[in-house]
């Protein structure tokens, strides 16, 4: 922090005597209330404050006029700080950014904050919590302090901020876009911010990126500090830039964060920040689909340069400066609706089939913690289970599921029903033909019923590999001789039946034999007939002889 910002700060020290004093929540605050946690082990401001894996990482910042690079993780779950490797970096006011649970620190304010012309830096360090361990990536183009960073669709968009001018103001907000993609390690340009602010507070929700309030004109003496309330609102996929309805009142150095309906409605919240006046400890909720703002309960602490972290959605509101000391606070905000909103309660398995098996998996997807789950089969009594299971020796048939769910809020939630079935009895099959009998040709139409729809069919033949058909089939050109003949069939879920295997014989009517022996009696019976036939011709001849004779 410069030594004339300091000294602007001061300034108002007497204004910030005057706050509302606010009295402290107990630990177990409801919704719209704020609780006190274990404070910082270093007291801070312009610090960063990024979550990762449930916990919460306080970087850098100014004390004391000198520049940090404390690294501190806190622990909701224990309420406990831990301290971790420091920044490269010494710096306060960066951008930080959480990116495939990789931290990242970019830009800021280094050197002696006494000096004027100390400077900004774009130095760019990556902290990896899960190794405790910090990596030096490409430092950003525009070197600028007091600004935010925004992820979407895996890039890093910095904008605006203030950069050390050379002269009188010395400072000076810039309308500078620029993107980091951490892929490539690359830099490039975006559409820059309608009005240029620094201090501001940004929020991004899908695709949207939501620029609010913020400082302009940074100049000695407080009454040339521009304080603005604007919205201002960069579609990331068309690259341009709009308004929205204004913050209710003007405000820079302010923090934000976005809950994510989960276990509170969605919207934007901004706490805390600088009025030129006073040290505000407003809470404003910004409901984005409505285009309105509301004002929650009041933050215990006054402050500006604080951070903000939300896990489970739960708002943690972590150090900054109060107009006289910097500050190790660490408040938590459970935010209005909290624990209201319904918890999402899906049935992954069974789906509404029929199974094949009297086994099947319960399994359950829940968006978050639960205290009590249970399942009612087929209208009966609830059965209490821990997580996934299985719904075993289940009957044949239909069947209807229903699962509950208590959330650790009291909330009751129950799924619609599941319909399913289960079939393990494999298809019947009937053989009509053939028989277990002889046949005298060699083609033979099978003829088979199956009980059920089926997803296949086929035959074996002679014990040979299946042959899948459609249907009935003609069994064609069998050989003489014994065959066997088996039909199998599989229905719609899985189950194979099997026929009752024929055995039959093939045996053609030996036609050729027959044929030659009804020629061969045919030849005798005509041989015959002829031998019978000559001594009738031979006595009629000498009877005719005779008769010539006696003439």
């Amino acid at each position: 922090m410069s030594r004339k910002l300091f000294q602007l700060l001061i300034g108002v020290v007497i204004a910030s005597l005057l706050l509302v004093a606010v009295p402290l929540p107990s630990a177990g605050a409801a919704e719209n209330e704020w609780a006190v946690k274990t404070p910082m082990q270093t007291a801070r401001g312009g610090l960063g404050v990024a979550a990762v894996g449930g916990k919460i990482y306080a970087i850098g910042g100014i004390s004391n006029n000198t520049q940090l690079s404390i690294n501190e993780e806190y622990n909701p779950a224990t309420n406990t700080w831990t301290t971790k490797t420091p920044m490269p970096t010494a710096r306060s006011g960066f951008a930080i950014a959480v990116y495939k649970n990789k931290i990242y620190c970019i830009g800021g304010t280094v050197g002696d904050s006494n000096n004027v012309v100390s400077g900004f830096t774009g130095a760019n360090e990556v902290y990896d919590p899960a190794t405790d361990t910090w990596e030096t990536k490409t430092a950003m183009p525009t070197p600028r302090a007091d600004l935010e960073a925004c992820v979407v669709d895996g890039k890093i968009y910095l904008i605006g901020g203030k950069a050390y001018w050379g002269t009188e103001p010395f400072y000076h907000e810039l309308n500078v876009t620029e993107v980091y993609d951490p892929e490539t390690d690359t830099w490039t340009t975006a559409s820059s911010i309608p009005i240029p602010v620094f201090g501001y507070a940004a929020a991004v929700v899908d695709d949207t990126i939501y620029i609010i309030g913020g400082a302009r004109q940074f100049q000695e003496g407080l009454a040339n500090v521009t304080i603005v309330s604007s919205t201002q609102v960069y579609d990331t996929k068309s690259n341009t830039w709009s308004s929205r309805t204004e913050l209710p009142v003007a405000l820079s150095h302010a923090a934000a964060c976005v809950t994510s309906g989960v276990t509170a409605p969605r919207r934007i919240y901004v706490i805390g920040g600088f009025d030129r006046t006073n040290y505000s400890n407003a809470t404003f909720a910004y409901d984005f689909e409505r285009d309105e703002w509301s004002t929650g309960a009041l933050m215990p602490t006054a402050r500006a340069y604080l951070g903000l972290a939300v896990i489970d959605d739960a708002i943690y509101a972590i150090g900054g400066f109060n107009g006289l000391n910097m500050l190790a606070a660490n408040e938590r905000y459970a935010p209005i609706g909290y624990g209201t909103v319904p918890l999402q309660l899906q049935i992954l398995s069974p789906e509404n089939k029929t199974y094949a098996s009297k086994n099947v998996p319960l399994v359950l997807s829940v968006n978050r913690p639960t205290n009590w789950l249970c399942y009612s089969l087929d209208d009966q009594q609830n059965v209490t289970i821990t997580g996934d299971t299985i719904l075993s020796d289940l009957a044949e048939g239909a069947h209807k599921l229903v699962v509950s769910v208590n959330d650790t809020f009291g909330n009751v939630v129950s799924s619609e029903a599941v319909y399913f079935s289960v079939d393990t009895v494999p298809p019947k099959i009937t053989v009509l033909i053939p028989e277990n009998r002889s046949y005298g040709e060699t083609d033979i139409n099978a003829i088979f019923i199956v009980d059920e729809p089926v997803s296949w069919i086929g035959y074996s033949l002679d014990g040979r590999d299946n042959v899948t058909v459609t249907g009935n089939v003609t069994l064609a050109v069998l050989s003489e001789g014994s065959h066997s003949f088996t039909v199998y069939a599989t229905d719609l879920v899985g189950n194979t039946g099997t026929s009752e295997t024929i055995y039959f014989v093939v045996a053609p009517f030996p036609t050729v034999l027959v044929v030659a022996s009804a020629a061969i009696v045919t030849i005798i019976v005509v041989a015959g007939y002829l031998l019978l036939l000559k001594p009738r011709k031979l006595g009629k001849s000498k009877t005719n002889n005779n008769q010539q004779l006696t003439l």
